[in-house]
């Protein structure tokens, strides 16, 4: 038996057709397997997780159910569940292997979005005594794009491989569900070299998450992993330099591509208040 399917569902005796409803899911919650066997054990008692998300289930004019879909995080089977007002799985299917069906679904209709900022970079000085480093522009540090990129995938925590600057965030709320990874970068754009942070959003980001995301990537930056980063030496064929995508400028800003693109006719130059500001 171990090595044959299993499949845990509903069989249902002599049925004439098999009729099925069309449930979009407005929310996946994810329980450990306690909580799930407890809701297939006793779904018409009250349960805290559809009386806090009762507003999300209904039926439309159309005769389509909204509902939530919560899933076992360990075994991965799960239930579609429409409450109607109610805080108990009032209507309810059995759904096997959820989670991969959910986390399918997810990675196909991921898309990207991407902020970018201005970098500064400095070389080591070649003479000991020499105390000055020096600044390189971000034209030049073009060259050096694959040594960081390296030097920044290497850097990565593995803790941090699936979700990268995600990771850190524990607020739990829209903004946790809808960036599924956020990844730092440096990209040369007009044969300059900017910072870029690449997220892969699930959904789409309303402006007060767009606001609360872009501020978190700026605390990652100036004082989380960025500032980890700019300690550490990047070797290139010219001498160590040091990276950093955050600087105390108060022009210094984190814009997405639209944005960018909004000031395109503004070259990028080595200071980071052109092209680069709000």
């Amino acid at each position: 038996m171990n090595e044959k399917l299993i499949i845990n569902t509903n069989l249902l005796r002599k049925e004439s057709e098999f009729k099925t409803i069309t449930c979009v899911v407005e929310k996946a919650i994810a329980v450990s397997h306690s909580e799930f066997e407890s809701l297939k054990r006793n779904p018409l008692q009250h349960n805290d997780l559809i009386a806090d998300n009762v507003d999300l289930m209904y039926c439309d004019s159309d005769d389509i159910y909204h509902c939530l879909l919560i899933y076992d995080e360990e075994y991965g089977d799960g239930l579609v569940a429409e409450s109607e007002g109610f805080n108990y799985l009032r209507y309810a299917g059995y759904i096997p292997n959820a989670k991969l069906l959910y986390e399918n679904h997810i990675q196909t209709h991921l898309q990207k979005l991407k902020f970018y900022c201005p970098l500064e970079i400095n070389r080591e000085p070649e003479c000991w005594y020499d105390e000055e480093y020096e600044k390189i522009s971000s034209y030049e540090a073009s060259a050096y794009e694959s040594e960081i990129n390296r030097f920044i995938e290497n850097f990565t925590m593995p803790e941090e491989k699936e979700r990268g600057l995600m990771h850190w965030y524990d607020k739990g709320n829209s903004v946790d569900e809808k960036v599924r990874s956020a990844f730092m970068s440096v990209e040369e754009r007009d044969g300059a070299l900017v910072g870029v942070i690449t997220a892969q959003i699930y959904g789409q980001l309303t402006d007060e998450e767009l606001e609360e995301f872009r501020l978190y990537c700026e605390g990652q930056l100036s004082d989380g992993v960025g500032e980890s980063l700019e300690q550490r030496p990047i070797k290139t064929p010219d001498g160590d330099i040091y990276v950093s995508f955050w600087n105390s400028d108060d022009s210094w800003s984190l814009q997405t591509e639209e944005e960018m693109n909004s000031i395109q006719s503004e070259d990028l130059t080595d200071e980071p208040d052109i092209g680069m500001t709000m």
